[in-house]
């Protein structure tokens, strides 16, 4: 008799058996999905594509980090438990699943197996951003506790903190080599090209694509049709649903691709960056988004300046070359594009004239709520009670005030605020003393890449939001830029460590 037969049987009646299990979930799972609507279709088969991608593909964690980074662009998301608001809308109308956390998710739980294993993996928890980062949490959560607003809306929205840290968590931590940064910068510019073909061909068609499912605003023409001067301009928003949040992302994605003509790269990968600039230059424009626009001017001649000073090492001169630039772009650019021209100058009649209105709003807010806020998500439910302004904005208007700062103050107190700044401060202090570094040749321009994205989203910030803390893709940025500041530092770059001291010789 052949023993050792047997416990070979069982594995293999014990596989088939699991391989039985799981293709009969898959097909009810598919057959569920056939009456629910189309998006519920497309997340199934993207959760089984990367269960299958995660369990096949051996390079799957490098792979997946490029995916993630690309759908940070794709607002496609689910809401497994949905709570219809009965007047104001909620930033969050319940538990909120987006197509990015499914390929995050599987990134994180590698990385927690490959720390579990591998005893000698450590996690640099970044103090200067993760304390705050504790507080800011638990300060939100002390604000949402006498607030009127069903418990799964606030469970929401502390945990769309927790992962807007887990996000920078992540990809500082995970991004340990220049090649990682050059592929994710790339994946980036390519996701920005991308955005921008489908702006250009919603800008051709006059309309929608029919895209809604992915991000494509469901009432296209309220938000690209509008008034300049006399004239009605249509304006494109890719798959971000409002013009000014893809202007918003393309400004930031082309003040890192005119960083890379600085810097000493091959000339083939310099002529890759023309056409990338001309299509996101482009659809930038077609957003005529005034935010967006003024956003690309400043943030274009910090950058500049900032380039030109590493150069030519003379702060005046290169303070007077960038000056000079921004004023011929705005003159050439302001002649030659009528619609621009108009959006500028003429009298339109978008939603530019509500913003000091709703600021007073906020301000009457911040004044009575100074140090927890009204409650986080909370605002568009309280704003009528301290709407003072004649126009009755928070009744004609019914949206949170269009900066960023203002909201983080009205809604979690300017503690929060404060918080967010240190955090702010910090990267930038980073970014700045990389972008000075001499030993490396071409970390220093990304860096002054990045110094000018997070330039153009506070600028764009004064006059939009976007609610950064609820598992904003902005915080990948923030991971990417603190670690290249570890990956320059640990490669012998001059470099200082995160307390401010040069790294000690080996």
């Amino acid at each position: 008799m052949n023993y050792p037969a047997a416990p070979a049987s069982r594995a293999l009646q014990l596989e088939a058996g699991l391989v039985l299990m799981v293709g009969l979930a898959i097909g009810i799972s598919l057959a569920v999905a056939v009456y629910l609507p189309t998006k519920w279709m497309v997340f199934i088969i993207f959760m089984l594509v990367m269960m299958a991608f995660f369990c096949i593909v051996r390079q799957r964690e490098k792979l997946l980090l490029y995916l993630s980074v690309a759908l940070t662009s794709v607002f496609l998301s689910f809401h497994p438990i949905f709570l219809e608001p009965a007047a104001f809308s909620w930033p969050v109308s319940g538990f909120r699943i987006s197509i990015f956390d499914v390929a995050f998710f599987c990134l994180m739980i590698s990385w927690l197996v490959r720390l579990a294993v591998d005893i000698r993996l450590k996690v640099d928890l970044f103090p200067w951003v993760s304390i705050p980062f504790l507080l800011i949490w638990c300060l939100s959560l002390a604000g949402l506790n006498g607030v009127s607003m069903p418990e799964i809306i606030k469970f929401s929205n502390l945990w769309l903190i927790f992962e807007s840290w887990l996000i920078f968590l992540f990809f500082a931590n995970n991004i340990r080599d220049r090649q990682t940064i050059f592929n994710i910068v790339a994946v980036l510019l390519l996701a920005g090209v991308a955005q921008s073909i489908l702006g250009l061909a919603q800008y051709a068609s006059g309309g929608s694509l029919g895209l809604q499912i992915f991000g494509e605003s469901k009432s296209y023409n309220v938000y690209s049709l509008t008034m300049a001067g006399t004239e009605v301009i249509s304006r494109v928003s890719g798959t971000f649903g409002h013009p000014n949040s893809l202007a918003g992302y393309l400004v930031m994605l082309i003040l890192i691709n005119l960083s890379l003509f600085w810097a000493p790269i091959s000339a083939r990968v310099k002529l890759a960056l023309c056409p990338t600039l001309l299509l996101m230059s482009t659809a930038l424009i077609l957003t005529f988004s005034r935010a967006g626009w003024l956003a690309l001017g400043v943030a274009g001649m910090f950058s500049f300046y900032l380039c030109f000073f590493r150069w030519i090492k003379h702060r005046g001169l290169s303070f007077l070359i960038s000056l000079a630039l921004l004023i011929i772009f705005f003159i050439v650019s302001v002649g030659l594009i009528t619609p621009l021209r108009q959006r500028l100058f003429l009298e339109d009649y978008g939603a530019a004239r509500v913003r000091i209105p709703l600021a007073e709003v906020a301000l009457n807010i911040i004044g009575h709520h100074p140090w927890l806020g009204i409650g986080l998500g909370n605002y568009t439910m309280a704003a009528p009670d301290y709407d003072t302004t004649p126009e009755g904005i928070s009744y004609e208007f019914p949206r949170p005030v269009h900066n960023e700062f203002l909201l983080i103050a009205a809604e979690q107190g300017l503690p929060v605020l404060s918080l967010f700044l240190v955090i702010l401060s910090y990267v930038v202090i980073q970014l700045f003393r990389l972008s000075q570094s001499r030993t490396d040749p071409i970390l220093p321009y990304l860096a002054i890449g990045l110094l000018g994205t997070l330039c153009a989203w506070g600028i764009s910030r004064q006059l939009d939001y976007n609610y950064v803390l609820l598992g904003d893709p902005f915080w990948l940025l923030v991971g990417l830029s603190l670690a290249m500041v570890q990956v320059n530092r640990q490669e012998g770059g001059d470099q200082p460590n995160g307390n401010g001291q040069a790294p000690r010789s080996p």
